[in-house]
């Protein structure tokens, strides 16, 4: 039992530089700034209660316990404000500013824009929101400002790695969610998919050349599950994180080229990747 309770101490609370909380707190708050930027021309519509899914009909398709904070502030004018208040709230956490609370008020608006709006968010709303919640209840490093996080040679204060452990199992959870959920769609399965994405909507260069390079992106298509399923692992492994940071970059910055729409999905597992960067002088037992 001793030893048992050693282990799990071990995994969950080994101290690690706070810069590593750090450097997702601010990844987090400029990427919320960003995304309620994306949502603001449209806040009324989606938000509001003279938009065009009413506060009822999102209530039907989150069933459960109904937190938003646009319940309790519904009108346009109310909607305006809770988004200006939001990003408030993002800017000051980014330069860690009553970081405990804005992580908070940043976790909350997250989720209230699922739950009022959930057919107009993106895959990366769930993952912000994730974050977020993970994050208030973490170690925030808010003793380092943007400018100063990577500026500083010194080792920043030791905190428990609780936070990031569960941070790095949430990345995990994402990349092999994805392809468990991909192996399910019969474009994915059979090889197709990248052809069809490229000649679709989301397509960053249209026409129908991609039909000339079919095999070549039958190929791609296989490749991506492979590195999805192996990014994760990869992070996982202190001596092989930085294949999985370099693999992780080039697959989102590959999304980026070749689709439209799609930058602040990249950008927030992007985000996720703070997690894994370590700071400071390597030690014997530099933890994940």
């Amino acid at each position: 039992m001793k030893a048992a309770a050693e282990g799990l101490a071990s995994v969950w609370l080994t101290e690690v530089d706070s810069r590593r909380y750090a450097a997702v707190r601010i990844a987090l708050g400029v990427l919320v700034l960003l995304n309620i930027a994306h949502f603001w021309p449209l806040r009324v519509a989606l938000f509001s209660n003279v938009g065009t899914v009413g506060g009822a009909a999102s209530a039907e398709l989150n069933p459960g316990l109904h937190l938003s904070v646009f319940s309790l502030a519904p009108s346009p004018l109310g909607v305006t404000l809770t988004f200006v208040c939001a990003a408030a709230a993002a800017a000051l956490l980014t330069i860690g500013k009553w970081a405990r609370p804005m992580a908070v008020a940043v976790a909350w608006f997250s989720l209230s824009t699922i739950q009022r709006a959930p057919l107009a968010t993106g895959g990366w709303d769930f993952v912000l929101s994730n974050f977020a919640l993970l994050l208030a209840f973490s170690p925030l490093g808010a003793e380092w400002r943007p400018a100063d996080l990577w500026r500083s040679c010194e080792r920043g204060p030791r905190v428990p790695r609780y936070g990031l452990v569960l941070m790095q199992l949430q990345v995990f959870v994402v990349y092999w969610q994805t392809v468990f959920v991909k192996m399910g769609n019969p474009y994915w399965r059979n090889g197709e998919f990248l052809t069809y994405f490229v000649m679709s909507h989301h397509g960053r260069f249209a026409g129908t050349w991609a039909l000339g390079w079919h095999e070549t992106f039958d190929k791609l298509t296989y490749l991506t599950l492979l590195v999805e399923l192996a990014i994760p692992v990869l992070l996982w492994i202190p001596a092989l994180r930085a294949w999985g940071l370099a693999l992780g970059v080039a697959l989102h910055l590959g999304i980026g080229l070749l689709g439209t729409g799609l930058w602040m999905f990249s950008a927030t597992m992007l985000m996720g990747y703070c997690a894994f960067i370590d700071f400071g002088r390597k030690t014997r037992n530099p933890g994940l």
